[in-house]
């Protein structure tokens, strides 16, 4: 009588899970929609820690947001939330050359790539996700050249 209960429930337990592969995620379970990030190239103005916005002149705007409030126009100053702190799946991460950095380390006209999507507290503001930083040509140079001059210090290299 025992093996015919577990039996039955163990065959009850299969149709359910059968019938959960079959039907897919999202029913019965509320599935958040993830919004694709709209990349944005712009210049540095400036950045406001305490409101935790940072603001720049639009050079290339990217795609069009869903929401009309947030689009963007070139030449134009625009507005973004970020999140400086806290979870690396929360918070805005900013990089360097590809390698993390400092959102205080941005300069005044720097070049930077934005990656935002709709705040998720205030649909009407843009959230910035990602924040690269790119190195100007003058940069660059100097950079490289640091690096031959180290290598040749270090022996590795030869006159």
């Amino acid at each position: 009588m025992k093996v015919d209960r577990v039996q039955s429930i163990s065959a009850g337990l299969c149709m359910l899970l059968a019938a959960a592969l079959l039907l897919g995620p999202g029913v019965g379970v509320a599935v958040a929609k993830k919004s694709k990030s709209i990349k944005t190239e712009g210049t540095f103005v400036g950045y406001d820690a305490e409101a935790k916005t940072l603001e720049i002149k639009v050079k290339k705007k990217g795609k069009k947001p869903e929401n009309k409030a947030l689009k963007l126009k070139s030449g134009k100053k625009a507005t973004f939330k970020v999140k400086p702190e806290g979870s690396v799946l929360t918070r805005t991460s900013v990089t360097l050359d590809g390698k993390r950095a400092d959102i205080n380390e941005i300069k005044s006209g720097q070049f930077l790539i934005l990656y935002w999507v709709a705040d998720e507290t205030d649909p009407d503001a843009r959230f910035a996700r990602k924040i690269d930083m790119v190195l100007s040509e003058a940069e660059l140079d100097a950079r490289n050249k640091a690096r031959l001059e180290a290598a040749r210090a270090a022996g590795q290299l030869s006159n």
